[in-house]
């Protein structure tokens, strides 16, 4: 049986089939039937109860089409912890941060040019660390029920701890190219992805917990 999480508009479609004991999420292309991508992970598990957790998030991963004008306003409409945006001029940029709230943070990366095209980069963040938004225990729950043990629990729970603005201006790690299994745990709650995508990534490249 097949359940459809999400649909977008611009066509895409995640759908979720079940086995004995494992489940499949596939994105896909919803008239060409193109896969782009396939998450298992443990059947049976009760997913977590967070309104900054959703499929819609990881919609916007950037691993296919997706409506941008979404991470525009997620962080602002209590959808994500942090929405790293792209824009195409500097202007449209300054424009935007004059508009935000001063309840929330920001860090802008240095633009990047590429011939005649130039990007600029904000990543948006509530202000907090992921603990004061999430349930940990919930967190170490879904990953004991998914079965992943390949992390460092001490050294997660003081991620946890940690005010989510030092994870996008690099002070704690640079969560972009997050290499060791409790900084890529950190960076799916914090683009409030479903933690058994998260899951699916750290058995698949079957990385060795960090020792400190």
């Amino acid at each position: 049986m097949i359940e459809v999480l999400l649909e977008t508009s611009e066509g895409i479609i995640f759908e979720k089939t079940a086995t004995k004991n494992r489940c499949r999420v596939s994105v896909k292309n919803k008239d060409g039937g193109y896969c782009h991508m396939t998450y298992r992970f443990n059947k049976g598990v009760t997913p977590i109860f967070s309104q900054y957790i959703s499929w819609e998030n990881l919609n916007c991963c950037g691993g296919w089409n997706y409506d941008e004008s979404y991470l525009l306003t997620a962080v602002q409409e209590g959808k994500k912890l942090c929405a790293g945006i792209v824009f195409g001029n500097e202007n449209d940029l300054n424009q935007y941060i004059e508009e935000l709230s001063d309840n929330y943070l920001y860090f802008c990366r240095p633009p990047m040019h590429n011939g005649p095209h130039s990007f600029y980069y904000i990543d948006l963040v509530r202000d907090g660390a992921i603990e004061d938004f999430i349930d940990k225990n919930e967190i170490f729950r879904i990953y004991d029920e998914l079965g992943i043990t390949n992390f460092n629990k001490d050294l997660l729970s003081q991620l946890l701890k940690v005010p989510i603005y030092y994870f996008i201006n690099g002070e704690t790690f640079d969560y972009i190219n997050a290499g060791r299994p409790e900084e890529i745990i950190i960076t799916g709650l914090m683009l409030s992805y479903p933690l058994e995508s998260t899951a699916w990534l750290l058995e698949r490249h079957k990385l060795p917990a960090s020792k400190y």
